[in-house]
């Protein structure tokens, strides 16, 4: 378990479902995640759209993981990118 997984509340942490070492939240738990991940100075690199299926999860969308984002030494900066992230779970894309 990562130091963001370890800073949600219980009722974020139930909610979520896991998918390899990850937690996969619905919608508004994961806005709400992000906001903690900020707060807390973790940077968010990425987020994945999933639909539940019978089968499992069905990645639908995704952002961050196939572009370089290098650490250019300013970690305010690099962590400040998390909104890019909210942005693009809210359809501000």
């Amino acid at each position: 378990m990562g130091e963001l997984e370890r800073l949600l509340p219980d009722n974020l942490r139930s909610a979520a479902v896991s998918s390899g070492h990850e937690l996969v939240l619905p919608y508004a738990e994961a806005l709400r995640a992000i906001g903690i991940a900020t707060e807390h100075q973790i940077a968010i690199l990425g987020l994945e759209a999933f639909e539940v299926q019978k089968e499992g999860l069905l990645t639908v969308d995704y952002t961050g993981y196939d572009r370089d984002i290098p650490f250019t030494g300013d970690w305010k900066a690099y962590v400040a990118r998390s909104q890019e992230c909210l942005n693009w779970a809210r359809g501000d894309r």
